[in-house]
Order: structure tokens, then sequence, then C-alpha cells
């Protein structure tokens, strides 16, 4: 009978176990994740359950007991520490192998570190795991200083849960500006203003020289003098693939583990879906590896339905969602990359939608603000990329004709 083995028990992993289930594969599933966690989902780990809103339980993809009634047998808790492409086997900490037919990784991604002096004292957080959530939250007392490195959607999201808390919240940012890398000036002004009306003070173009404290941290030395006290710091500056297995088994790696639009990867029944994976996109022309709950979805349904038998190009439209004080901060395409922008509605009445051109044609989208209307011309206009349709400039700046009528 044959084996599949998924190495990585999140959302994509999870997702492809029972997406392998439910294209009829008749073989083995082995589900391996190093955390004691059935597949959970990570984006409320920043928000409602930083927030107490929501507990990590409430995120399970799936109650643990339905893993074994589809034939899924979960492993957790366990760790592969080496995998042979030839021999077709994987080797776990124990000590213990297993051989596959087809092998998937689905290792996700870890938090950059900020290697800097003072980085290990006991108080200086990275956010990834349920674990890591709940040894942040218990810092988030009332009236406590929480300094935030990064000013990207997990740190701003971060911020804005450590605010509702009531805690004393600074921001501290090495570009000139927030959310750089992934939305427009405006959009990226315009949530600054939010986090700044609600009390965080916003730093950018600052570097740090070391974190001080005794055993704990107390303060943040910036580089050229100053410095930031805090209670507890929060570094989210980004997240690497974790590919480590992957490249020491003679596979294909560049930004992650490198595959087709099928998941598949250099070496023969190996694949890779997920945070870790470098997918090659038909519609961009190149390899993109994508970071959102929704990639790590699709991407594990893929890359199951490919080992089913059942191929079917992943050839996504990247969209991701943040949730930061009752707003939303949406995306769809890539917007950063456009040389105009086109604005509808107003940060005024927090319904501004901006829609990214790059020489001409329509390569992104960004809605910031509260309600349905934000969300809902982020998915029309998240259609007209995947359609290949490029309205006019007049047209996407004219608010009287609806974005789904550009159609």
């Amino acid at each position: 009978m044959s084996r599949t083995i998924i190495v990585g028990a999140g959302q994509a992993g999870g997702r492809c176990a029972m997406t392998l289930r439910s294209k009829e594969y008749g073989g083995e599933i082995v589900l391996v994740g190093e955390e004691p966690r059935p597949p959970y989902r990570r984006p409320p780990l920043s928000k409602t359950v930083l927030l107490g809103e929501n507990t990590v339980e409430d995120g399970y993809f799936r109650p643990l007991d339905d893993y074994g009634a589809k034939g899924i047998d979960i492993q957790l808790g366990r760790r592969v520490v080496g995998v042979d492409v030839d021999k077709q086997s994987v080797r776990y900490q124990d000590g213990r192998s297993a051989e596959f037919d087809n092998l998937v990784f689905a290792t996700g991604a870890a938090p950059r570190v900020l290697a800097l002096p003072g980085h290990d004292l006991e108080n200086v957080f990275l956010l990834r795991t349920a674990a890591d959530c709940a040894a942040i939250k218990a810092e988030l007392q009332p009236g406590r200083h929480v300094a935030i490195v990064g000013g990207g959607f997990i740190g701003l999201e971060v911020a804005a849960s450590a605010r509702q808390l009531g805690c004393q919240v600074t921001v501290l940012e090495a570009l000139e500006g927030i959310l750089s890398r992934s939305v427009p000036s405006p959009a990226a002004t315009a949530v600054a203003q939010v986090h700044r009306d609600e009390g965080v003070n916003i730093l950018t173009g600052v570097a740090i020289e070391r974190f001080e404290g005794g055993g704990r941290v107390e303060r943040l030395v910036l580089a050229g003098g100053g410095s930031v006290e805090a209670d507890a710091v929060v570094v989210g500056i980004g997240v690497v693939p974790d590919m480590s297995l992957a490249k020491e088994a003679g596979v294909e790696v560049s930004d992650g583990i490198v595959t087709d639009e099928f998941g598949r990867t250099s070496v023969n029944n190996v694949y890779a879906a997920g945070d870790c994976a470098c997918c090659y996109l038909p519609r961009y022309g190149r390899h993109i590896r994508l970071e959102s709950f929704q990639n790590a979805d699709q991407q594990g349904m893929n890359t199951a339905a490919t080992i089913a038998g059942k191929p079917a190009g992943y050839d996504p439209v990247p969209f991701v969602w943040s949730d930061q004080y009752q707003r939303v901060l949406q995306t769809a395409g890539f917007p950063a990359e456009g040389d105009e922008h086109i604005q509808r509605g107003s940060v005024e009445e927090e319904n501004m939608v901006l829609f990214s051109l790059k020489s001409g044609r329509l390569v992104g989208v960004t809605g910031w603000g509260r309600g349905l209307l934000i969300a809902k011309d982020v998915r029309f206009a998240q259609r007209l990329l995947q359609s290949d349709v490029h309205p006019s400039p007049e047209r996407l700046a004219d608010p009287d004709v609806p974005v789904k009528d550009l159609l």
C-alpha cells in the first residue's frame, strides 16, 4: 500500500491530509507535527486569541478525533530530523525511521530572529505558535510598556491587541514607513494614523543597537543614541522558510523549497506546500513564496490533488487580510509593485480602496476601513486580476461605476 508522509502539521499539512482522503487517495497518510496540537489557524494568535476573545482550540482545523476517523495517522510532538530521498525514508528524533512513497514538506516558516546583544533576554518574544501567544499574552497587562519591533502585519496586529488590553505601546520600524513592502504609501499612512490616534507611539527609520536588562528586558538602546523603555518586547520582522530538511536531502531550494504549479519539487514523489514552498505561478511567470492563511490552505489542497492523480495547476492572485481596531486591511495581487495608485473612498469615511497600476495595468488592490464594502470591492478587484481585466484609470477612479461592473 502506498504511504504519504506529510512533514509539518500546520494549515498546509492538515489541509493536504484531509484533501487526500476527499480525493479518494487510498494509501496510508502520516501527518507529523512538532507541536502537541493538531493543525490550527495561526492568524488569530496575534488578534482574537491574544485579546482573549477566542481560544487556540477554537481555531483547530478539525477536531483531533477526525484524523483517526479519516484513517490519518497523526503524530504530534514528534520531529523529523532527516530525509533520505534515495531510500525514500524519514528519520525521527528518537532514531526510528519510516519509508514513504510520497513525501510532502509542509514545514512552514520560522520568525526571523533579531540577533542583537540581549535578544535572548527572558521577555523578548517571537510569535509563531500557540505557546508563543500564551507567553506574550501573560505580559500584556494594563499599564505595561510593550515595544514591538517591526511595522508589518504581525507587528501592527500585536500592537493593536496590546493597546486594546491597556498597554503602552511603541512600534519601532527600521524603514522610513510601516507596511512599506506590502501596501502603497497612502494606505500605510492611513493605518499609521489610526494607530497613533489609538495611542501607539510609532518610530520609523530607527535601528536598534541592543536590548538591555537584568535577566528581563528593560529597554531597547537605539543606534545613534536614545532608548525605549519596555517591560516586554515582541519582534515581528518577518519569517524565513523552514527548508533545512529539504536542502540537506538535496531538494532544490531558493527562497523556499522550489516547486512547480502542481507542488512538485526537483525530486520525484517529493512535494512542498505552504510558507516553506516557493511555487511557480504561471500568471506571473516566476517563482513566488507566499505567506498567508489562504495560500497554505489552497496549496495544501493543490498538492494533495497532484498526489491523488487529479492535478490542477495552482495559479492564485494572492490575498491577505489583517484586522486592526475593528478595521480591516485587505490586499489582493501585489499592490506595492504599482507605480500609480488610484483611490476610491476616503480615509475620513474609512472606506478607502486603492487600485495599483504598473505601466497602466492593474497589479493589485488595497482596502482599509470598516464594514463589508471594503471586502466586497477587494474581492471584485481580485476577480479582475484573476480574469486579466484591466479597466481604464478613469473607470477605476469613478465611484459611480461599481467595482463589480468593471468585470
